[in-house]
């Protein structure tokens, strides 16, 4: 059969590896209009070769004059269809061989130590290990100290168990219908390459079994995240245009950086490319996990700071644990916590800072006999300890009641020194002694920029202050980082300052179409409660949170009691942080309800606009306890830009509060001179350096359309504490945080749910060891049969003019057999 096949592909000019596919042919004629004429042709010539056989050898009978007569009409006619072009037309039927992708998780998570202390999950081991029957799961009898050794098996070592078990044969098995494409994924996706051996790009395609022997070598679990859904997205898009029987995923699911895993499988779902997955690890393993500390990144010496540590737990039912809180080496607080079988506990420390300076606030929860990972049973973070003071400056025209209880609050706040600026109070009150009041608002830059940190402008007559004492408050804010609070009153509102520097500072535009006098606005009622609501930004927002659980602040919200008056504004400007709004319909405007609270960034500082001066009220009931946390958040979050910098003239800032090894650090430089003008140079020069190690060079330049401003950037070296300075100013430094990845290290349980999701999107399998062998058949896109057309120019193929030869040849031995010339 081999060689028949073989001669009638040389006969036909058939490609070889095409016979075996061949179903059916059909001979058609590519010039099929010219049949007539052919037709007509061929008629003539045969009645010429009938008419010349029946003159010539009339001693031949008639049938063998009749036959040889036939032959040659039968040769022209063959002849004159080479005018039709005939060609032979084969239907071929085979089947398009899919690719199966393998992805494997290469993360740090596949190395984690794990105790399997449940009789279920030292069988899964076993069973995958080739231990127990692959077929028979998880109610096959197994003896302890079987078992035993499998108490401390890595997700690693089980993965590369199920690539090599012979029992398991999931690979070979999958070869059958499948060609496989290897990859392994953690901080990128690779394709596993096999190289050609001895460099012949035609050698045989590797085996499964070499496929699951190299791709178990390459693993070794280093990467420090797990993108399951970048991988998913990287094999779909390298793939593209292949046709695919599915991907073959072997993980624990816990994805922690890149895309969704879920919008990853609405992708494979898209282009009908289903998920079957191994979920690997141990569902719910007796873990703790701290999952966040809590506190405020700047804290004053002497001054209590609260911090609330979140403790995660997972089959730990009916159990406690101690939770110490770490300032540098010293215990300064310690909680028990009742830990449950799957939740979040809050515990609330607070520790008092004694001296100033940068620390490392830590939180320990002491681990359980049965945690093999005790790695995430402790976060930090860093803080900074000052021992400096808020200056304030109060700017009012009169003791209205929110000034009275605002300056009231100020002054026994041992963290804020309070100077205040009352334009209708006697003047002899800044003449006696220790008085915080000021004869007039501060004049020129350096006494503003070097005596306060934040301003709060009330109720003021724009008179009281000059233009020029404005343009200073504005460089204060703008170029300086200096705060600022503007709180508007019944007598000044914000149209007050229309037309002035303030307005370009305030986060809202004033209502032009309002009528005032002397800014009073005529149309506000002071008699009906108003209910004001926070936004999603407010709740959100450090400043007006009024609980470490934002669940309860907004129960506190939801309680307060109304105020009575607020300034009537257009809307906010573009950019600005709406906090709190007006819900009434008839103060909004088409772009949204009107502002109350709204906070903008000016240059280098913020603005905050406090569109009411009844938040006095909201002592109803509760005395200082929410109105003095809500004031003292706003003036430390408005002020800490300013206070923070030793020297005004050299301001250093980075893009981010702390770096993991490897990113992209940016530094900023505002720079100015002794008379704080911007610094003018081409490029500036500075150095990062950490204890015991050399100081590494940084060149900053200059941004175009921002003088004083320069940056620079550099990638975070290995974990540890640095600081930054510039040449032309070494006392002033920089710290910056770099730690090591430790996003492996947080959840540490096989998220089964994820697995069974993305693989349910794409119709596809979620499978556990014990039934792990089902997966090659459980796989629903086999290999597909399908038919194309082949055509073969038979007018100029061997076998066309071996026919015509062939007739030729017969007509002559036939003349020869009746002797005929």
């Amino acid at each position: 059969m081999a060689i028949l096949a073989s001669i009638l592909t040389r006969l036909f000019n058939l490609p070889a590896e095409t016979m075996p596919l061949v179903t059916e042919w059909q001979l058609q004629f590519r010039s099929w209009n010219w049949i007539g004429w052919i037709m007509l042709l061929a008629t003539v010539l045969g009645v010429l070769a009938f008419l010349s056989y029946r003159r010539a050898g009339r001693h031949v009978s008639t049938l063998p004059r009749y036959t040889l007569a036939a032959i040659r009409t039968l040769f022209l006619f063959l002849l004159l269809s080479l005018l039709l072009r005939p060609v032979l037309r084969f239907t071929l039927e085979g089947s398009v061989r899919r690719a199966m992708l393998v992805l494997v998780d290469n993360s740090q998570s596949m190395v984690t130590p794990e105790k399997r202390l449940e009789l279920p999950d030292l069988k899964r081991a076993a069973i995958v290990k080739g231990v127990l029957d692959v077929t028979k799961g998880l109610d096959q009898p197994a003896g302890v100290e079987q078992l035993k050794q499998f108490e401390s098996v890595t997700r690693l070592d089980l993965m590369k168990a199920a690539l090599t078990n012979p029992k398991l044969d999931l690979l070979n098995r999958l070869s059958k219908d499948y060609d496989l494409r290897p990859f392994t994924f953690g901080s990128e996706t690779m394709e596993v390459s096999f190289a050609p051996t001895n460099g012949d790009k035609n050698a045989v395609k590797p085996s499964a079994d070499l496929i699951g022997e190299v791709l178990a070598k390459k693993l070794n679990a280093d990467a420090p995240v797990t993108p399951l859904g970048d991988a998913i997205k990287a094999v779909l898009g390298r793939s593209r245009g292949q046709p695919l029987a599915g991907i073959f995923i072997l993980t624990d699911g816990q994805s922690n950086a890149g895309a969704n895993p879920q919008a990853a499988a609405e992708i494979a779902k898209q282009t009908n490319v289903p998920l079957y997955v191994y979920g690997v690890g141990i569902a719910k393993p007796k873990d703790i996990a701290l999952a966040s500390i809590f506190s405020q990144d700047i804290c004053f010496v002497d001054d209590e700071v609260p911090v609330t540590v979140r403790v995660r737990s997972t089959n730990l039912a009916g159990r406690n644990s101690k939770v110490s809180l770490k300032l540098g080496d010293d215990v300064v607080d310690t909680k028990n916590v009742d830990l449950a079988d799957d939740g979040e506990q809050v515990a609330a420390l607070t520790f008092t800072p004694k001296k100033p300076g940068n620390y490392d606030l830590s939180a320990i929860a002491d681990p359980q006999p049965e945690e093999a990972n005790r790695t995430n049973n402790i976060d930090s973070k860093k803080i900074r300890v000052i021992d400096g003071k808020i200056k304030v400056l109060l700017i009012e025209q009169y003791p209205r009641w929110e000034f009275k209880y605002l300056q009231a609050l100020l002054a026994r706040d041992r963290r804020v020194e309070l100077k205040t600026y009352l334009a209708e109070a006697d003047p002899v009150l800044a003449t006696l002694p220790n008085s915080q009041y000021v004869k007039q608002v501060p004049a020129g830059k350096v006494d503003l920029i070097d005596k306060y940190d934040l301003v709060i402008v009330g109720d003021v007559d724009p008179r009281t202050i000059s233009t020029n004492q404005l343009n200073d408050i504005s460089d204060f804010v703008n170029k300086f980082g200096g705060g600022l609070i503007v709180m508007p009153g019944r007598r000044f509102g914000p149209g007050a300052w229309r037309g002035t520097p303030m307005e370009k500072l305030l986060p809202i535009e004033v209502d032009t179409t309002r009528k005032t006098v002397r800014g009073t606005d005529l149309t506000d009622s002071n008699d009906r409660p108003i209910k004001l609501e926070v936004t999603p930004l407010g709740y959100d927002s450090p400043m007006l949170r009024l609980s470490d659980k934002s669940e309860e602040s907004k129960k506190i919200w939801s309680k307060l009691p109304p105020i009575y008056w607020d300034a009537w504004v257009s809307r906010a400007k573009p950019g600005a942080s709406v906090l709190m709004v007006d819900p009434d319909p008839a103060k909004s405007s088409r772009s949204g309800k009107m502002p109350i609270v709204a906070m903008q960034q000016y240059g280098l500082g913020q603005v905050l606009y406090v569109g009411t001066d009844n938040t006095w009220r909201w002592r109803k009931n509760a005395a200082d306890r929410y109105h003095a946390t809500l004031w003292g958040q706003m003036v430390q979050r408005l002020s800490l830009p300013h206070l923070l910098g030793e020297s005004k003239r050299t301001q250093l800032s980075a893009d981010k509060k702390k770096y993991v090894t490897g990113d992209k650090v940016t530094i900023y430089a505002r720079l100015y001179t002794e008379t704080y003008e911007p610094v003018v140079e081409k490029s500036v020069n500075g150095v990062y350096q950490s204890a015991g190690r050399s100081p590494v060079p940084v060149t900053l330049r200059p941004l175009p359309e921002q003088p004083g401003l320069y940056r620079g950037e550099f990638i975070a070296p290995e974990a540890g504490t640095y600081s930054f300075n510039v040449d032309r100013d070494a006392k002033e430094k920089l710290i910056i945080n770099v730690d090591e990845p430790r996003l492996e290290l947080g959840e540490t349980a096989l998220d089964e749910a994820t697995l069974k999701e993305i693989a349910a999107i794409t119709k596809g399998g979620f499978f556990r060891e014990e039934d792990l062998y089902k997966l090659p058949d459980s796989t629903q896109l086999k290999n597909e049969r399908i038919k194309s057309k082949l055509e073969v120019d038979l007018w100029c193929s061997p076998a066309y003019f071996l026919l015509l030869l062939a007739i030729v040849t017969a007509e002559w031995i036939g003349r020869k057999i009746v002797q005929l010339r």
